[in-house]
């Protein structure tokens, strides 16, 4: 059984900053929004968890659409 809270690096998409961001993998595929920690603009983060109750991938778009 995976991990339940994972860090994972994502990419923000106004400024384009490598961050880190925790993921709960216990909650299921979610979506939500965070704020950059550089820039502050908002982000949307989709995530996608596998049949395995693994990290699948994280979506991430401009949170201002």
């Amino acid at each position: 059984m995976p991990e339940a809270l994972i860090n994972t690096d994502i990419t923000c998409p106004y400024c384009f900053s490598e961050l880190t961001t925790s993921v709960d993998l216990s909650a299921g595929g979610q979506a939500y929004y965070e704020d950059c920690q550089v820039c502050c603009n908002p982000m949307q983060l989709v995530i996608h968890i596998d049949y395995e109750g693994g990290l699948s991938s994280i979506d991430v778009q401009p949170g201002n659409d």
